[in-house]
């Protein structure tokens, strides 16, 4: 989605690269590391989505709290006080 996921799905799929020996890197090829960066980016973009869509979810309710709290308002009546 961003730059930002983007680059940190490919310092995960590096780090794991880098935790396999020689023969285990050549063995999976740089292929399948580029599939597994977008797969991990995929994963972060859906747990970010999933968040603001949860954020929202209060706002929204909040947001009609506010509105019904608003609409029951009753301000204190103004008494003129004669002098």
């Amino acid at each position: 989605m961003t730059h930002r996921h983007l680059t940190h799905a490919q310092q995960v799929a590096d780090r794991f690269k880098n935790m396999l020996s020689e023969s285990g890197r050549q063995h999976v090829g740089q292929a399948h590391f580029d599939e597994l960066s977008l797969l991990i980016e995929s994963a972060i973009s859906s747990a970010v989505l999933e968040e603001l869509e949860s954020a929202a979810d209060k706002m929204d309710k909040l947001a009609h709290e506010l509105r019904s709290a608003a609409e029951h308002f009753d301000p204190p009546s103004q008494e003129i006080k004669s002098a």
